[in-house]
């Protein structure tokens, strides 16, 4: 079977808008401190402009697919990129600390609106098989490259022309992707048009995901114990309780539930978000060590990650090549292997290392993410029926900002205390990579600190990676990649 004529142009505007997304999520990080000089705000405020972008597109993800299941995948997507442009213009002007993080969440928004239809625009350009998975996998490599140019492209701008670019660059993109949007996106007709919108499974969705993520980035900061964040987790729990029992008996529901009776389904979910705990999860570790520790700028610890963005860019579009001729569950735990390798080479860090030590692990990183994640979304759209495919992109990214919280809540924790066992009332210092400030006699206590803990969280993400392959082999099956039968 071939393509549709116009799925070309689909997978370039998907694609540029995953670059334009990913990119975004990452490039801020390297651009606070300007910020914060500029706008006059304390630097931990600051961080709710990353922190309000990450709660709005994670809580709206789910609901942004399985709304444009009913109304329209394209729609849905061009105005998702209309907000996002519109909003990055406004991020760039921002006039103080309060604007810039309004403006922020509506980027969140805008970005969930794309993102929770991209692949079920894919999935509908083009048909299962060959086609399919090597789509997929030029949409990895585009989002896995942006994930990793992000800390050395926004270097380079906020050296360069100043914080405020990197917000005003996605205009001129944002404008391109609304060009191809409008003159070169199309999707199949719609088969699962009927039944109303679940408005009320749709506001506990929304308010159950804000709750959950919110905890979870929030606890590191505030500590466990604080009021607000046990409020935040206790009430995502119990919305995701309400929420799972109106779903099962609504045959309009946002979810089908039905869907996690398939186990490859439920396989794919779960490794989507072992993947982001792996990876995302950890890297902001590994970012304070080659900064904070070894003293290298944002441009030079860009360069640096390339050693794991440029295997993605080279493997990610091999692999869907690779998944006609092996089993999905056979790649998906190959890489997961390798990820597990990686860390394992990456726990031999120690207070006299310098980068080359992680060089072969963020290599194989690399090798690992870009064979595991075009599967694991090819897994979860060959499995459902074509009129689900946007409530299954949607769920599978949701667990994309919910792994990366996960990852970085766990691994935190681990890190801290590792450091404040070793080093009592310094932790917070020393975990924070500030050795600027630790006096010369304490520096070599420090940095083996620091490095141990580093070492003892790099295991324990070895030990996840190892926990994908099992998950792999378990429940990943080839008989399971068919349409399910849909009552609505």
């Amino acid at each position: 079977m071939t393509q549709p004529p116009k799925a070309g142009w689909t997978l370039a505007v998907v694609c540029l808008a995953a670059v334009l997304l990913t990119l975004d999520i990452t490039i801020v990080n390297v651009a606070l401190p300007e910020i914060a000089g500029e706008l006059s705000a304390r630097l931990d405020g600051l961080q709710w402009a990353i922190n309000g972008y990450t709660l709005a597109f994670a809580a709206l993800l789910l609901i942004s697919g399985s709304v444009s299941d009913r109304v329209g995948r394209r729609a849905i997507f061009t105005a998702g990129v209309v907000l996002f442009t519109a909003a990055s213009a406004a991020c760039g002007a921002a006039w103080s600390v309060g604007a810039l993080v309004a403006f922020r969440i509506a980027q969140g928004v805008g970005g969930a609106m794309i993102m929770g239809t991209a692949m079920a625009l894919i999935a509908g350009a083009y048909p299962a098989g060959r086609a399919r998975q090597s789509a997929i996998g030029a949409f990895s490599a585009a989002g896995g490259a942006a994930a990793g140019l992000g800390p050395l492209f926004g270097g380079l701008l906020v050296d360069t022309l100043g914080w405020r670019w990197i917000f005003w660059v996605n205009v001129p993109v944002g404008l391109l992707v609304l060009a191809g949007a409008l003159l070169r996106l199309r999707e199949p007709a719609r088969t699962a048009a009927a039944g109303r919108l679940d408005v009320l499974g749709a506001l506990l969705a929304v308010a159950m995901l804000f709750a959950l993520n919110y905890a979870l980035i929030a606890g590191p900061d505030q500590g466990w114990g604080a009021s607000g964040v046990l409020a935040a987790l206790a009430a995502g729990l119990v919305l995701l309780g309400v929420f799972t029992v109106i779903q099962t008996r609504r045959p309009y529901a946002v979810l089908d539930v039905r869907l996690f009776r398939v186990p490859s389904f439920t396989g794919a979910v779960l490794l989507t978000f072992l993947a982001r705990i792996c990876s995302f999860g950890i890297l902001p570790y590994l970012i304070l060590w080659l900064q904070g520790m070894l003293g290298h700028s944002p441009l030079e610890t860009g360069l640096r990650l390339l050693a794991m963005t440029l295997p993605i860019l080279i493997v990610a579009p091999l692999a869907g090549r690779l998944g006609q001729k092996i089993p999905a569950s056979r790649l998906l735990a190959g890489g997961f292997a390798l990820i597990a390798v990686a860390f394992a080479l990456m726990a031999r860090v120690g207070p006299d290392s310098d980068w080359a030590v992680a060089f072969p692990g963020l290599v194989l990183l690399g090798i690992g993410g870009a064979l595991a994640f075009p599967p694991l979304l090819g897994v979860t759209l060959d499995v459902v029926p074509r009129e689900r495919a946007g409530m299954a992109s949607g769920l599978s990214n949701t667990f994309f900002p919910l792994g990366t919280a996960t990852g970085v809540a766990a691994f935190g924790a681990i890190f801290t205390a590792r450091i404040d066992a070793a080093l009592p009332g310094q932790a917070a210092l020393v975990a924070g990579g500030r050795f600027d400030l630790v006096s010369g006699p304490d520096l070599e206590a420090a940095r083996t600190a620091f490095t141990g803990a580093l070492s003892a969280t790099c295991l324990v993400a070895a030990a996840a990676g190892l926990a994908g392959v099992v998950i792999s082999l378990l429940l990943i099956r080839a008989r399971d990649i068919r349409p399910l039968p849909v009552t609505v």
